[in-house]
């Protein structure tokens, strides 16, 4: 872990709780939208056990691993790609570790 001090990795750490938050929210909803789909009779029982299926063993796990690292950045960093929060949410101190992976981010991974 980078040499942050316990306030940064509050801060951080609290961050990426909130972005993890956001994301599950937007993740389980688009499963909500599956069980609507199913209760109207518009897909099967069986596309709806698939879609949780899917959702527990693929989308669920993947956002765990993203967010639950031990170093606060990459979360945070993740948090701001995927739109979950805002990158003025994070003090100051804090920046130029998060703008270094997001600069990463954006040469390096398409």
């Amino acid at each position: 872990m980078r040499n942050l001090t316990k306030k940064q990795k509050k801060h951080l750490h609290s961050l990426a709780e909130k972005a993890y938050e956001i994301d599950l929210g937007r993740c389980i909803d688009k499963l909500f939208e599956k069980y609507q789909k199913w209760k109207k009779g518009e897909i099967t029982v069986w596309d709806i056990n698939e879609k949780i299926h899917e959702y527990h063993n693929d989308i669920a796990r993947n956002l765990y691993k993203s967010y639950t690292i031990d170093d606060p950045i990459f979360p945070v960093a993740f948090g701001i790609k995927s739109g979950a929060i805002d990158i003025k949410e994070v003090d100051e101190n804090c920046l130029p570790e998060i703008e270094r992976i997001l600069e990463y981010f954006e040469t390096e991974i398409k």
